[in-house]
């Protein structure tokens, strides 16, 4: 398991996309990911979103679901 805190926060679009689709979805695409990030960019990529507010989790499912 690999847990990132916010490792794209500060690129510009273009990297991020990059560093997103080469390195999360295909060099890592066999671990688990775990990645926390204010970023929506890409939720529509990942398996599983869960959106915390103050500590307690208010939403929780898959990009349709949520």
């Amino acid at each position: 398991m690999i847990l990132l805190d916010d490792p794209i926060s500060a690129l510009d679009a273009n990297v991020k996309k990059k560093i997103f689709e080469n390195v999360l979805l295909n060099h890592l695409k066999e671990k688990t990911i775990i990645l926390v990030t204010h970023a929506i960019d890409f939720l529509h990529l990942v398996d599983r979103i869960i959106v915390f507010n103050e500590g307690e989790i208010v939403l929780q499912g898959s990009y349709d679901d949520i």
